[in-house]
């Protein structure tokens, strides 16, 4: 692709992320575009916690809708694909693809065109005729806010490097649309309801379940483009625990956004029978979902604190003391946040954060400016 072609398309996928549309349509739209310079039999999107590069969502909706999968299937693969991707040495996993200097990879390549090496290739893409994988993590100044896998049938033939290419430049603006949407998908409260507990034998059914957790299931389900019975994320908490569990390492908890807030998970292996997993859901701590808010405006991590300290009523003598730095670098450290969050005051800021009626109105408006900030209307 041309400089000139490349720019277009990064100027289309950076359009997209300031348009505040919904995961699952920004997802469509970018693999839309992106159909127009390669040939995509199926994708098949995932979001990620940038804290811990565990996914959060799965949208196998092109799988299904393209016949390669049915109802019936699609939790057979997914399993085969978590266990993939948590529980064996497979390649080009996520979390790999995230750390590399070229965050995107061709199975066949990888794997010295012995595909069959890779037991995501024997379990999944084989069986079901998707012999040719290319995956890219979308990464954004070291953290990785999503991922895609492209398949292509064997009539199809492979993804070439070039491809690859293409789509580690497009991992950045794309992760900063992934990125940008969280600033209008999940709303500003962490709620004060109890934590909610699940259990699960080793086949994922469910063996206990307190009161509240349909609830926050119900959150989670919304948030699936697949609208499986049981949620994307409590799979993946499931399958990260017991695979750490194996190794002796401490399950990572998961942050996921919902339409009514986060909600966070927490895996552990209680006694009794093998391979049954505990799972703690919970709307996520005000703090942690401040963190995550502020995140998504690509604040840096000296911004974070600083903001944070003014969502909780810190003035500038307070701060500077409390950071260890002068107020004039306290003053440089507002300007930027400001800038960067479209806010003009603290009191904006605070309400950006911790308001849920605030951010809501101004998507409703006008959700960026030209400049792509946060037009806040007073």
């Amino acid at each position: 692709m041309s400089h000139a072609g490349l720019r277009r398309l990064v100027g289309e996928v950076e359009r997209l992320g300031s348009r505040a549309l919904p995961y699952a349509e920004l997802h469509r739209e970018i693999t839309d575009r992106l159909r127009k310079v390669m040939r995509i039999d199926a994708a098949c999107w995932h979001g990620l916690d940038p804290d811990n590069v565990l996914m959060t969502t799965a949208n196998p909706v092109e799988l299904l809708a393209n016949g390669f999968l049915s109802p019936e299937t699609e939790p057979v693969a997914a399993r085969s694909v978590l266990a993939s991707e948590y529980q064996r040495d497979d390649v080009n996993t996520f979390a790999s693809l995230a750390g590399r200097r070229l965050p995107a990879a061709i199975l066949s390549e990888s794997t010295r065109g012995r595909p069959e090496r890779s037991a995501r290739y024997n379990d999944f893409l084989a069986p079901f005729g998707l012999p040719y994988e290319m995956r890219t993590a979308m990464v954004s100044r070291g953290r990785a806010w999503g991922c895609v896998v492209f398949h292509r049938t064997g009539a199809s033939g492979d993804f070439t490097a070039e491809e690859a290419a293409l789509m580690g430049k497009l991992s950045r603006p794309i992760a900063e649309a992934l990125r940008n949407t969280l600033r209008f998908d999940a709303a500003r409260r962490a709620g004060p309801q109890a934590p909610a507990l699940l259990v699960l034998d080793a086949t994922d059914g469910v063996e206990l379940a307190t009161p509240g957790t349909e609830e926050v299931l119900d959150l989670l389900r919304h948030s699936d483009p697949a609208r499986r019975t049981m949620p994307a994320p409590v799979i993946i908490v499931a399958a990260q625990t017991r695979s750490a569990g194996r190794d002796g390492r401490q399950p990572a908890p998961l942050h996921v956004p919902t339409a009514d807030g986060w909600v966070t998970l927490y895996g552990s292996l209680p006694s009794g029978p093998r391979d049954r997993v505990a799972i703690v859901l919970q709307r996520t701590p005000e703090a942690q979902a401040a963190r995550l808010r502020l995140e998504a405006f690509a604040l840096s991590p000296r911004e974070r604190e600083v903001a944070a300290l003014i969502a909780q009523g810190f003035d500038t003598a307070a701060i500077s003391e409390r950071l260890f730095v002068s107020p004039w670098t306290v003053q440089d450290h507002c300007k930027a946040i400001f800038e960067k969050t479209g806010t003009r005051t603290r009191g904006e800021l605070r309400a950006l954060v911790f308001f849920e009626d605030h951010l809501p109105a101004i998507v409703v408006r006008t959700p960026l400016d030209a400049g792509g900030h946060l037009d806040v209307v007073d």
